[in-house]
């Protein structure tokens, strides 16, 4: 029974929103990595517009993500 509890409450937890550090993290490397690859992206004339437009929202959404765990903390 204690066994199953456990399980239970570890299935919970690994449903709610990530952990501090793990929003602390994905911040950190947003960071690091968003500006220069925004900028790249941009840059590349080999990109079409379209192209360019795809990888920008996927930054776009990444911010979005990193906020929305921030304010839940």
């Amino acid at each position: 029974m204690k066994k199953t509890l456990t399980l239970c409450v570890l299935a919970l937890a690994s449903c709610t929103a990530p952990s501090t550090l793990h929003t602390i993290a994905d911040r950190e490397t947003f960071n690091a990595i968003a500006p220069e690859f925004s900028s790249y992206v941009l840059a590349d004339g080999k990109l079409t517009q379209e192209q360019k437009d795809r990888r920008l929202l996927a930054v776009e959404t990444w911010r979005m993500r990193i906020e929305a765990a921030e304010v839940i903390k």
